[in-house]
């Protein structure tokens, strides 16, 4: 998470992402006026920033958010270059959505995708949901945990709302039941036998959801998205776990102790068949 509280970091992450003047003053009045409790009955909860050829996000006056403009729209940690993109992106998978930037940044990349976006912390959904209309991305939000079996499951509660998990952590602040769902469940329901890009982001879920129960993953395309390391599920193994259905995958941000590693791969069984890309949506 990259720090924000010196204003010259906040108008840096500004200038970064080209914002126009109101929302350079959303940035830094979310930031400064909704963090202080004699101005919160008077400042709005959220404000919304537009970025410039991407989209338009909800954030909160919670001092995390920011971090997700940052990392998403900065550093474009889920960028795909043309080169690693075989064909159509059509169908478009995100688990653990979060309040939707990834997805505001995705559709914005390809704006003729159906997207699908799975997460289970309550205190997010209405912002994701606000995403999709906001951006007008064509889709569905599933308010559930993914895993690899259908049913329900305990999600802890962070105190950064973009660390819930269903492992708990030194400042998980509460504990609640929500649906547990699993990928082929999803496709389903959108009606999707392929699913051209999967964004994976589920704070060491990863570990049930590309292991086990996992022959979903010879209809995905592409994979992008963070590992964790607080489940006994290192990155050497996911690797081989997603070669076995054709994948080769390039770290992005090498894996540590602390945060795990970010990745993204192509399945080269369906880069080496074009022709059976689907062409339109499903």
């Amino acid at each position: 998470m990259i720090s924000l509280r010196h204003p010259a970091l906040l108008w840096a992450l500004s200038r970064n992402l080209g914002l126009g003047l109101g929302s350079t003053a959303n940035l830094f009045g979310s930031y400064y006026f909704g963090r202080r409790s004699a101005l919160q009955k008077v400042y709005p909860e959220t404000v919304v920033i537009t970025i410039p050829d991407c989209g338009k996000i909800a954030i909160r006056t919670n001092g995390y958010d920011f971090g997700l403009l940052a990392q998403i729209f900065v550093r474009k940690d889920y960028r795909l270059d043309a080169s690693v993109v075989p064909g159509n992106v059509r169908t478009i998978l995100d688990l653990g959505a979060n309040i939707g930037a990834a997805a505001v940044y995705m559709h914005q990349q390809f704006p003729g995708s159906e997207i699908a976006c799975v997460e289970p912390s309550p205190l997010n959904i209405a912002l994701l949901k606000r995403a999709f209309s906001l951006n007008g991305i064509r889709g569905r939000v599933f308010e559930a945990a993914i895993g690899s079996d259908e049913g329900s499951i305990d999600l802890y509660l962070s105190d950064r709302p973009d660390c819930n998990s269903i492992y708990p952590s030194d400042d998980s602040s509460n504990k609640i039941n929500v649906p547990l769902i699993s990928v082929p469940h999803v496709m389903r329901q959108m009606g999707w036998d392929r699913i051209d890009l999967l964004k994976i982001d589920i704070e060491g879920a990863e570990k049930h959801v590309l292991g086990e129960n996992n022959s979903w993953l010879q209809d995905v395309r592409m994979i992008t998205g963070e590992t964790h390391v607080n489940n006994g599920y290192q990155y050497a193994q996911m690797e081989r776990d997603l070669n076995n259905f054709g994948f080769e995958l390039e770290i992005l941000i090498p894996e540590t102790s602390e945060y795990g590693a970010s990745f993204r791969g192509v399945n080269k069984r369906f880069a080496m068949d074009c022709n059976a890309l689907p062409q339109t949506a499903r």
